[in-house]
């Protein structure tokens, strides 16, 4: 054991020696040698200790350091609390007996079904319904505003990895198929850009510009997301091709190949190894160049960045003193913090496991000590922690064992430490031990296919110098086809001391406020921003001027034109993109109301109508691109929450074109307040047009039963003049 006078981690704000963890700001947790944990950081349980708890199967492990020992333990006793009666996973003590999609399927990528497949299994499978994966509830009334619930093909394909079950393949095969294909029709466009808002980031005054409503959210583009689809549906040409269904494997490789070069060309930050955090704007999309972390680290799990380019997108990921954030900068915001402010387990738990993949030691370091430290200090795997104090002090919520923070800290060991990785045939080990955290590390009782293996490393980094598999001299793999107890001996040897980069940042950097306009004045001005150096105008989503003065005079126009400020610091720190201001031109814009109805008159679905409306017909004078939105109400849920957002197919001429999406724009039961839906972009020909809205079979929600809306009218704006061919 090492001497506990020595720390094994010194940070800026904590030490973790191995028999405790010290804060700067006076929190401490202890272990005990009799295994009694003591912590000053946690009123709830000020101290624990396990005695021989019946672990239900869960993988033992042993170690040298008794923190580690500690954290895995109250780990595994958290991850059996979580077993719900129903057999399924629950997501935390705050969240009743909920089952969430994001939640389990991320915990399931982390790790956890390795410590039990059926449950993981049985947890998957409460989250289909209709044939189709459950959006969990989000913004604006979930799917299609919120889109990553194809998440839970990713974990379902993990699952397959490590049970080769053929019958559980065939059945997601059929329910990925069907929510991809749902997918397309309504949250894709011809470019490869699937839209949704940031997954997990689902409370959009954390991590949205102020003005952006569920509608702009729903009609943005975030990197996160778009990641998951794109692997997704490389899952099922995967999946495909195990089943030897040829069309439909070639059919979805050229999905993910779309996707993935859509991501790759319009999230690329120039001239860095960086992706920006989402796409947003009114029509006319400009690319955040903050750090989606979460999503960063998907592309370089996925294997979107490979070789020597993936250690550098991965060394640019700031780590802040008491853990990774869930975005950087950090917003200026009046709203509490939950996002913004606090880090998120779950994902230094990723950050951890791509840290040993690239053989980074000193960055698995800093992810095991900022999960153990969190942890022990506040007795519990919490959902998320304050940057500023590492507790939950001042954060709105943050729940007790929440389950993929469980699934962070044990993926951390499991597939960190011990560098488990699941293939088509056979399991491998790829371990990276940092050189303080050195010792003997054992792993017993884990179950790949009928196989129980335990596995035992010597020494540090992240280099296999020796292998003995049953004592004979072997390469650290397990393939499918075999059966019976292993035990896998690693001896570890260091390997490139250049792998070790880590990017910390000292101090928590924050954005600068957006530029507020000045309504009051004719052209662009807007009131000074404290901080702000100069200022860069963008009309329709591109960069035209940089001005130290607050305001600037717009060139008269024939088409619509729409502006934006942002400001900038000396220092280069940048604000958001304030609300889009338009000038339209009157002839550039049709609008058309539903059929009968005059005055103040309103289309509502609720009214004996039926889902179905038709419109007055339009005439349009001339080709180009043209916005379609509608002016719309729905009530029936409220804007950050809820599962009733409405669709209604557009048809143009008897033609489908695309989805219009109605989402809960105010508080629950408000029916008053009318407002603008995502648009529709759409190359039209000039010429009449016959106009209606039809519910049809792509326009069911998440919620099946509820998919109300009241209607004003739609209007066609021309927004370009390129040339369309009839």
């Amino acid at each position: 054991m090492n001497n506990d006078e020595s720390p094994i981690f010194c940070g800026d704000e904590f030490y973790v020696f191995p028999s405790r963890v010290v804060q700067r700001n006076g929190l401490e947790a202890v272990v005990e040698p009799d295994g009694t944990v003591k912590t000053n950081g946690c009123h709830n349980r000020p101290w624990w200790r396990f005695i021989d708890y019946d672990k239900q199967g869960v993988i033992d492990y042993e170690g040298p350091i008794p923190v580690l020992k500690a954290a895995y333990d109250l780990a595994v006793q958290e991850y059996l609390e979580n077993r719900g009666h129903e057999g399924v996973l629950l997501t935390g003590a705050s969240w009743g007996r909920s089952v969430w999609t994001r939640d389990v399927a991320y915990a399931a990528l982390l790790g956890i079904d390795l410590a039990d497949p059926e449950i993981c299994l049985s947890s998957l499978k409460a989250r289909v319904s209709h044939g189709e994966v459950m959006q969990d509830t989000g913004t604006g009334g979930a799917w299609p505003i919120s889109t990553d619930r194809v998440v839970w093909g990713i974990a379902a394909w993990e699952l397959y990895l490590l049970t080769g079950n053929r019958e559980w393949l065939k059945w997601i095969a059929a329910i990925l198929d069907k929510t991809c294909l749902h997918d397309i029709l309504v949250a894709d466009d011809m470019a490869g850009v699937v839209r949704g808002e940031s997954s997990f980031l689902d409370w959009r005054s954390q991590s949205y510009p102020e003005w952006m409503t569920p509608a702009d959210i729903g009609e943005s583009c975030s990197l996160s997301t778009m990641a998951l689809h794109a692997r997704v549906r490389e899952i099922l040409s995967n999946v495909f091709a195990e089943l030897g269904d040829a069309e439909k494997a070639s059919y979805w490789q050229e999905e993910a190949l779309r996707v993935k070069l859509a991501l790759e060309m319009m999230f690329r930050i120039p001239n860095r190894c960086a992706y920006g955090q989402f796409l947003y704007g009114r029509g006319y999309p400009v690319l955040s160049e903050r750090m989606d972390v979460l999503g960063t680290l998907l592309c370089l799990m996925f294997g979107f960045v490979k070789g020597e380019e993936a250690s550098y997108f991965f060394n640019e990921i700031p780590h802040y003193a008491l853990g990774l954030p869930c975005f950087h900068p950090q917003q200026v915001s009046s709203a509490g913090w939950y996002h913004n402010g606090a880090s998120w387990p779950f994902v230094e738990g990723f950050y951890g496991q791509i840290a040993s993949s690239l053989g980074n030691e000193d960055a698995l370091s800093a992810a095991l000590a900022c999960l153990v430290r969190s942890a022990l200090i506040n007795g519990t795997n919490k959902e998320n922690v304050s940057l500023t104090t590492g507790t939950s002090e001042g954060l709105i919520k943050s729940s007790d064992r929440q389950l993929w923070s469980v699934a962070g800290m044990l993926g951390i060991f499991w597939k960190g430490l011990f560098g488990i990785r699941l293939e088509r045939d056979f399991l491998m080990f790829n371990p990276c031990v940092p050189e303080k955290w050195a010792g003997r590390h054992v792993l017993m009782g884990l179950n790949y296919r009928g196989s129980d293996i335990d596995v035992i490393l010597h020494g540090h980094g992240a280099q296999v110098g020796k292998c003995l598999v049953n004592g004979k001299s072997s390469v650290p793999v397990i393939h499918a086809n075999t059966n019976g107890h292993y035990v896998v001996e690693i001896e570890l040897m260091p390997c490139d001391p250049s792998a070790n980069c880590l990017n910390w940042v000292k101090s928590i950097p924050y954005d600068l406020p957006m530029p507020e306009w000045d309504w009051e004045q004719e052209g662009l001005h807007w009131k000074p921003v404290k901080g702000a150096q100069y200022y860069r105008v963008y009309r329709n989503g591109i960069p035209i001027a940089l001005t130290e003065q607050t305001f600037f005079m717009p060139r008269p126009a024939d088409g619509v034109n729409q502006y934006q400020a942002m400001a900038v610091s000396m220092e280069g720190r940048e604000s958001f993109l304030n609300v889009p201001r338009e000038f339209v031109p009157s002839n550039v814009r049709v609008e058309t109301r539903p059929c009968g109805l005059s005055g103040d008159d309103i289309w509502d679905s609720r009214g004996g109508r039926g889902r179905n409306v038709k419109f007055y017909d339009i005439f349009l004078a001339l080709n180009g691109v043209y916005r379609v939105d509608a002016f719309f109400v729905n009530g029936t849920g409220d804007y950050k929450d809820g599962n009733t957002c409405a669709l209604r197919s557009l048809i143009l001429n008897g033609k489908r074109v695309g989805s219009l999406v109605f989402p809960h724009m105010n508080h629950q039961g408000d029916w008053s307040r009318f407002s603008y839906t995502p648009g529709l972009d759409i190359p039209l020909v000039a010429g009449a047009y016959t106009v209606a809205l039809e519910y049809l079979d792509e326009d069911v929600n998440t919620n099946y039963d509820v998919n109300d809306c009241q209607i004003k009218h739609i209007r066609f704006t021309r927004i370009n003049t390129q040339t369309v061919e009839g």
